[in-house]
């Protein structure tokens, strides 16, 4: 059976497949929206959120959200968003390029450890068996 759910913009009933809970007709209107921002942007680069919003009439909000999804960068856009993790001005996305960094390395060091850990313990295991003698 379907997952239902209630589309965050327009509340419609929808079957809710995987990413956000949005209707296929939202959906395709926001992509129309982020196509008519990014011509603009392309046109226009070094044009402000505000610009963009009043010239192109789609909401600032959307046009923040595709700066968060890091669909859309330009030099207006500069350090309007805030790094989700420690608070400093980003062009685009969710994080800043060093936090990035720090969260890959900590992934990496998570993952690591764990492999190398079950490959020694495979090794001590087969050493520390019982023989017997027939």
């Amino acid at each position: 059976m379907a997952n239902l759910r209630n589309c965050s913009v327009c509340g419609r009933l929808f079957a809710y497949q995987q990413g956000r809970a949005v209707c296929s007709r939202c959906r395709e209107e926001e992509e129309e929206q982020y196509m008519i921002v990014r011509k603009y942007v392309r046109d226009h680069p070094g044009a402000t959120v505000f610009e963009v919003a009043e010239e192109t009439g789609v909401e600032e909000e959307i046009i923040l959200q595709f700066l968060r999804d890091g669909r859309l960068q330009s030099k207006g856009f500069a350090e309007i968003l805030e790094c989700m993790r420690c608070g400093t001005r980003i062009d685009g996305g969710k994080y800043c390029s060093n936090c990035l960094r720090d969260l890959d390395s900590q992934l990496k060091g998570a993952i690591s450890p764990t492999s190398q850990r079950s490959a020694t313990e495979e090794k001590k295991s087969r050493g520390d068996r019982m023989h017997t003698r027939e």
